[in-house]
C-alpha cells in the first residue's frame, strides 16, 4: 500500500506540471505514505506542509510554539509575484512552504520577527525519481528582523524544523 500511495504522490505531481501552480495533494495518500499532512508544532518540532504557513513563538527555553496556520502563495512561487503573506510580527517566527512548478523549485520562507539572528535545522520530505525520501537540508541562520529564503530542486511536500538556537549577530551562520 504504501508503494501504491508513494507512486500517487508522484502521479499526481506530475500532473500538475501542466497547471501555475503546485497541485494539492491529497491526504489519504500522504497518510498512506506515513506522513501526517498538517502544520504542526509537537515535541519541539514544527512540520510545515506545502501551500501552508507556520507562525510561531519561542518560548524561554527555545521551544516553539504554535500561534496560527495560515495558507497561501509565496511571491517567488507565483508567475504574477503577488504574495498573499505579511510579516510574522514582533516576536514571532513564520515559515512558509510554497513551489513553482514553472520553475522547478520548491521555497522555504522564513519571517524572523525576534531581536536576533536565528539558526534551527530543517529535515525535508520530497518527491524523487517517483519516491518518498527525506533528507536533512543545509540551512542559513536569518538575521533579527529580517527575511530569508531556502530553494530545493525537488517537490517539497514538508519540512520538519527543530533545533532553534540565537545566532552570533556578527556571522552570518549556515549548516
Amino acid at each position: 500500500m504504501r508503494i501504491l500511495a508513494i507512486a500517487a504522490l508522484g502521479v499526481w505531481l506530475a500532473a500538475g506540471a501542466a497547471h501555475a501552480q503546485m497541485p494539492t495533494v491529497p491526504v489519504e495518500a500522504l497518510k498512506a505514505a506515513g506522513l501526517d499532512p498538517h502544520t504542526k508544532v509537537e515535541g519541539g518540532v514544527v512540520q510545515v506542509m506545502t501551500g501552508q504557513r507556520a507562525v510561531i513563538r519561542l518560548d524561554g527555553a527555545g521551544q516553539p510554539a504554535l500561534d496560527d496556520v495560515e495558507a497561501g502563495r509565496i511571491g517567488m512561487a507565483v508567475a504574477d509575484g503577488k504574495e498573499t503573506y505579511k510579516g510574522a510580527g514582533a516576536g514571532k517566527l513564520a515559515f512558509a512552504l510554497d513551489a513553482s512548478v514553472e520553475k522547478r523549485q520548491s521555497i522555504l520562507k522564513i519571517w524572523n520577527g525576534l531581536t536576533r539572528p536565528l539558526a534551527y535545522e530543517a529535515e525535508i520530505t520530497a518527491l524523487r525519481g517517483g519516491k518518498l525520501m527525506k533528507r536533512m537540508s543545509t540551512i542559513c541562520s536569518v538575521p533579527a528582523g529580517a527575511v530569508g529564503y531556502e530553494v530545493w530542486p525537488d517537490p517539497v511536500i514538508s519540512v520538519t524544523l527543530s533545533k532553534f538556537a540565537e545566532t552570533p549577530a556578527d556571522q552570518h551562520v549556515c549548516q
